[in-house]
């Protein structure tokens, strides 16, 4: 079998593999990632008696560990003789020793080093590769098949005080430009309208290169000149990376969506500062300004912590009437929930969980206002105007139909003017819609 200069020898066809990513775009990323690049040695994915199951892992707070530990147990059980790797994050902070079977006979890896792995199960598998798996890796596809999600890279310097990703990815690693315009090359020529930028630390691109050329704005230049790019849009990013360069590359580059995903964390300046945040609320509220100045229609979504300890009521009122006032689009909401080897879990003055519970509750219902409203001042503003659209489905009579602003239309199929024949083939592709 040949497949990027590479001959690879398979001793038995039939084997197969399933892997499950939990946590995080990146950590979805790379499963999807090393689920191509078994393909190309010539498994088969199955969830239905697979030789290889791999547990991609999250542990961002301890619920995630709790979550990892269950699924786990869950596969030993359901694949008894399958050889099980646990991936990701989770191997990287349990102190195990990596790179070896348990005593249940889990093979305990961790983030990274995937070539290594894949010589390894390469060994278990009986399969010779005259390269020593040096092969063109395939697209890293995900459920979300009408956009490809490109990771830029690696790790965070940051150290947020509830933050275990620093610890578990290590430092800022991020991938060459030339090898990133390659893979969305091959993602453009696969079809995909929109390719979404991921990272763990995705505004801090390229700082750990030393040509001074390598950034997120000199990349996106490079993106938005590839022929046939639909859009492109970023993911997670932090406020104090939002700079005037980057607010005119949005403002005057129509194929980068108008959405940004700023985590917020919390409107109290007392909790941001525990929370080793690298800005105070009046920096957020300028930047925010900048932005809507230069992009009035910005779709701006966020994360909020809520039960930090030493957060008050008035803390977390706070972080209400800041919420509002910056009028995000949607808050995903996080229960406070810090992995023991961060600093946060050990703070003092904890909240009690039902109090967590009610705050998530309060903060959630003013996310829905939210985003409602945002809804609807898109539609008022955009009323007789035409906006370019995603087909991502096709029912009986209706579409679905994915905006740049971060939200969904479902729309009859008579009012985008398509034959529900004429739709089905348009699935995936960019089409223009009139509000």
């Amino acid at each position: 079998m040949t497949r990027g200069g590479a001959v690879f020898i398979l001793l038995n066809m039939s084997y197969r593999f399933f892997i499950q990513s939990l946590g995080c775009k990146v950590n979805q990323y790379d499963g999807a990632s090393l689920a191509a690049d078994l393909e190309s040695l010539g498994f088969l994915a199955s969830a239905e008696r697979p030789d290889l199951v791999i547990l991609n892992t999250c542990t961002v707070t301890k619920t995630a560990v709790a979550k990892d530990r269950q699924i786990l147990n869950v596969l030993k059980r359901k694949y008894p003789e399958a050889r099980i790797v646990i991936s990701g994050c989770w191997p990287q902070t349990n102190d195990r020793e990596l790179g070896v079977f348990d005593a249940d006979g889990v093979f305990w890896w961790g983030v990274g080093k995937k070539k290594e792995l894949l010589k390894i199960i390469s060994a278990w598998f009986s399969l010779e590769s005259e390269q020593d798996g040096n092969f063109e890796s395939g697209l890293a596809l995900s459920d979300d098949w009408s956009r490809y999600f490109l990771k830029v890279g690696d790790g965070c310097n940051q150290f947020c005080s509830y933050c275990i990703i620093p610890y578990a990815r290590g430092r800022i690693q991020s991938r060459s430009s030339g090898e990133l315009l390659e893979e969305a090359r091959r993602a453009i020529k696969a079809g995909f309208a929109e390719i979404v930028l991921a990272g763990i630390h995705l505004g801090r691109y390229g700082q750990d290169f030393e040509d001074g050329k390598t950034s997120l704005n000199n990349l996106l230049r490079a993106l938005l000149a590839l022929p046939g790019l639909g859009r492109i849009r970023l993911s997670s990013i932090e406020i104090n990376e939002v700079d005037d360069e980057l607010i005119s590359l949005m403002k005057n580059n129509p194929q980068i969506c108008q959405h940004l995903h700023i985590s917020l964390q919390s409107g109290s300046d007392k909790i941001l500062k525990l929370m080793r945040r690298p800005y105070d609320t009046e920096y957020f509220r300028a930047r925010v300004a900048a932005l809507r100045q230069n992009l009035p229609l910005i779709a701006l979504t966020t994360d909020i912590i809520v039960g930090f300890p030493g957060a008050t009521e008035d803390d977390f009122q706070k972080t209400l009437e800041f919420a509002a006032e910056i009028g995000f689009s949607k808050i995903h909401v996080f229960p406070f929930s810090a992995h023991e080897k961060t600093p946060a879990f050990t703070m003092p003055n904890k909240i009690e969980s039902r109090e967590i519970k009610r705050r998530a509750r309060e903060l959630r219902d003013l996310s829905d206002k939210l985003e409602e409203k945002y809804r609807q001042k898109i539609m008022k503003e955009l009323a007789g105007q035409e906006l370019p659209v995603i087909l991502e489905a096709v029912f009986d009579d209706q579409v679905r139909l994915k905006t740049e602003f971060y939200f969904d239309l479902v729309w009859p199929l008579s009012k985008v003017g398509l034959t529900k024949e004429t739709a089905e083939k348009k699935i995936g592709q960019l089409i223009q819609i009139k509000i």
